[in-house]
């Protein structure tokens, strides 16, 4: 090799032996990267493995809460439905209570009306009478209406002597008087119908009271007694009924002159 060529070769193996050199680093490097890579990559699948564990995890403990969540759900609603089922019979037990107390007050009711006052109107006249007094003048005058005149009249006595201060006592005066009429006992219907007459003058039956003492009169052939009561009937009470006959009869019948005959 000449002179010339020496330093020639030299210079071309020092550049294979820096190049070969070079490329011996950058295989390391790329070595070195690739595991790193690799480091970094199994780094982060236990990471997302770890993180998806613990997703899991909290998946079943949630799930595990629903599950206990819907038992006590369930729990509470068979709960409320025996509840519901409690309520519906407290319901209908306060429903029989309280129509066992009703028909017991209304039983209480009517046997204490038995013997409580009760209010009466009769004749135009209102006032209080007890239930068996009621019933002894309503018995008494069913006895006139079936035309037994004996036995009202005897009823209709006994019921004054009972209950001396009744409020039935100016229709019980009335109708006593019309006892004593179907017994033709005309004087003792007099007294009766007077008495009415005394004990309460303005009474709905007085006008008939005083018509029928001058029907007894007339049965007793006292005619001037009865025109003198046909009279007061008329002046007493002209707007009634039993007036109006009044004046029929006095106009059917003139009044006697002086010398005793018939105007």
């Amino acid at each position: 090799m000449n002179a010339v060529l020496r330093p020639l070769m030299m210079a071309v193996l020092a550049l294979a032996a820096t190049t070969s050199q070079a490329g011996l680093f950058e295989d390391d490097d790329a070595r070195r990267a690739i595991l790193e890579l690799r480091q970094q990559r199994t780094q982060d699948q236990e990471a997302l493995t770890a993180r998806l564990n613990a997703l899991s995890a909290q998946i079943d403990t949630l799930r595990r809460s629903l599950l206990d969540m819907n038992a006590q759900i369930e729990l509470l609603r068979g709960d409320l439905a025996t509840q519901r089922g409690q309520n519906e019979l407290l319901a209908r037990d306060l429903s029989d209570v309280q129509r066992r107390q009703k028909d017991l007050q209304q039983g209480v009711d009517e046997r204490i009306s038995k013997f409580e006052p009760q209010p009466v109107t009769l004749d135009g006249k209102t006032f209080t009478a007890d239930p068996d007094e009621k019933k002894a003048f309503e018995d008494a005058l069913a006895r006139l209406r079936q035309a037994d005149f004996a036995g009202g009249a005897k009823d209709l006595q006994a019921f004054l002597a009972k209950y001396p201060k009744t409020g039935y006592r100016e229709s019980t005066l009335y109708w006593l008087g019309n006892a004593f009429y179907g017994l033709r006992e005309h004087k003792d219907a007099i007294v009766q119908f007077k008495a009415l007459l005394n004990l309460a003058p303005q009474h709905m039956r007085a006008p008939e009271a005083l018509l029928s003492i001058a029907n007894c009169q007339s049965e007793l052939k006292d005619s001037k007694a009865a025109r003198k009561s046909l009279e007061d009937l008329v002046k007493a009470y002209p707007d009634a009924e039993a007036a109006q006959v009044a004046r029929e009869r006095l106009a059917a019948s003139p009044a006697p002159t002086a010398s005793g005959k018939a105007r």
